[in-house]
């Protein structure tokens, strides 16, 4: 919860309300309440809260008078639905709410109270409330319902563009922009290119329940998904969802999502385009025509009351654009790596067989273990099985003649096998920035030679040293495998067989050919 406390004193200081802050939060209106009045108490700075550890939070917060003695409130919207039942009456109703459980301290209205709320709540029921907007407060966020397409030159074929929209109610100054599909990533980029495009960034973000916003939960619980509450942390703003099947919570871009289909999509119904770029342009030139409309029943237009009135109340965009994450597991192997992508990452040496997650970026690999952050390493790209090991992470006994796996013994065991094999263990050894790397390669490529298979092992070795190729266990496996086989069908001279022919031994190039005997033998009934 301190983590979460340090998050609310950041929004309270920021303005803002506490009903918008236990809706993003997820939390309860008494923790924002206390903390409200904790933070009336203190007077925290902004600089104070960016120097407050969670320790100093839940202190400050321990310190605090307990919760008032509070009512047990009614669920007036379920007495609404029961009054209109046969035979339910207030007094009824009145009489299970007496018979609710409370806390110590808890009260419970009499039942004039209790008709007053009743009263109250039905006088309110249907009533539309004029909403207020703050500049720069708040940006509702929304796809379009019609869609555009585009057309492949080559094969004819269509695809639908999906119109991602983004209007700030205050001046009704709005972005859209087109989309191949409706993913987390577009979803993103979308905001993204829509903050450029305003110049900052709103207080509040406020989608409905898509699945890019949030978790498909039962109704009446709505959990924002990982990926857009870190996209929400990174541009330092907060996520309110509307309500489920609640058009009118977000009216300003409903109406901005009518004038994009009338607009720009209608009149752009007929057209034929051939990329997604060709086509925005076009939707990007149609919305500066309407964003510079004046209003009907309003002084200027969305585009002069935004750069007159909103466009300073909104906060500077971060100067690094999100980077979405994925999250991935991961097990660790005896040599304290892990494999992701085919790229090996090191971990500490003590979470070897643990699993892992991943959190992985364009740039960055992040390793956790139940939440705690355990190794960080710059993302590897280009040729398959590098590695990136930092020295603290091995064991510190961890040296050449202490370890049952060390350069000499597999020099040793190479020469064992043959000079071909010792060319190709010396080459899997310098391969590695570190030579510890090497190791369980050069163990898997060594143990081909069980079995009394070293003669092939030694065969296979020099095939890749002819090429000059740094060659893998699995390639030296099916090396071997080869080989083999091709010995196998190589059938020695048969020269009691009438027509015999004398065939050629040892040479591993013939395969699977069999010898002219073989077919006098068949002609023959034999």
């Amino acid at each position: 919860m301190a983590t979460k406390r340090k998050e609310i004193i950041r929004l309270l200081r920021e303005g803002v309300s506490q009903a918008d802050i236990c809706r993003a939060l997820h939390c309860s209106k008494r923790d924002v309440s206390a903390t409200a009045r904790m933070l009336k108490d203190t007077g925290i700075t902004g600089e104070a809260l960016a120097d407050l550890t969670e320790d100093d939070v839940r202190q400050l917060a321990c310190h605090r008078d307990p919760a008032p003695t509070v009512y047990i409130e009614p669920d007036l919207e379920r007495i609404a639905r029961e009054l209109k039942r046969p035979g339910v009456t207030r007094k009824l109703l009145w009489y299970e709410y007496g018979n609710t459980v409370t806390d110590s301290g808890a009260k419970l209205y009499s039942y004039q109270q209790f008709c007053k709320l009743i009263d109250r709540h039905l006088s309110q029921t249907g009533a539309v409330m004029h909403l207020r907007h703050t500049p720069g407060r708040t940006l509702f966020v929304d796809w379009a319902g019609d869609t555009l397409a585009i057309k492949d030159r080559v094969t004819g074929t269509t695809s639908k563009v999906y119109l991602f929209v983004a209007c700030l109610p205050y001046s009704g100054y709005f972005y859209t922009e087109g989309f191949i599909d409706v993913k987390q990533t577009s979803w993103l980029d979308g905001h993204m290119n829509a903050f450029t495009f305003f110049g900052g960034v709103p207080q509040i973000l406020v989608p409905d329940n898509c699945a890019t916003a949030t978790d498909r939960s039962p109704i009446y619980v709505t959990v924002i998904n990982s990926a857009y509450y870190e996209f929400a942390e990174h541009y330092q703003t907060a996520i309110v969802p509307t309500r489920v099947r609640r058009p009118k919570d977000k009216a300003m871009v409903e109406a901005a999502v009518g004038l994009v289909e009338r607009w720009i999509c209608a009149p752009l119904r007929d057209q034929v385009f051939f990329s997604l770029s060709e086509l925005n342009e076009v939707i990007w030139a149609k919305l500066s025509a309407i964003l510079a409309q004046p209003f009907q029943v309003r002084e200027g237009s969305r585009e002069s009351v935004f750069f007159a009135e909103e466009r300073a109340a909104l906060k500077p965009v971060a100067p690094v654009r999100f980077d979405l994450p994925q999250w991935r597991h991961a097990k660790v192997a005896h040599d304290y790596h892990v494999q992701i992508d085919y790229m090996r990452y090191s971990v500490p040496y003590r979470l070897i067989k643990e699993t892992l997650d991943v959190r992985l970026t364009s740039k960055q690999v992040e390793l956790f273990k139940r939440g705690e952050l355990v190794a960080v390493h710059q993302r590897l790209y280009g040729r398959k099985g590098q590695c990136s090991t930092a020295t603290e992470h091995m064991p510190p006994n961890h040296q050449y003649h202490l370890s049952s796996y060390s350069p000499e013994r597999f020099r040793r065991w190479a020469t064992s096998v043959g000079s071909a094999c010792e060319i190709v263990i010396e080459s899997v050894l310098a391969s590695r920035p570190i030579i510890e790397q090497a190791f369980v390669p050069c163990a898997n490529i060594l143990g081909l030679s069980r079995g009394g298979r070293s003669e092939l092992l030694e065969a296979a070795c020099a095939r890749f040293n002819e090429f000059g190729v740094l060659a893998s266990y699995t390639q030296i496996r099916h090396q071997m495998e080869a080989i083999r086989k091709s010995r196998e069908t190589v059938i020695a001279p048969d020269t009691g067989s009438p027509g015999a022919v004398e065939e050629p031994a040892g040479d591993d190039t013939l395969g699977r050919t069999r010898g002219a005997g073989y077919y006098s033998r068949q002609i023959a009934g034999e």
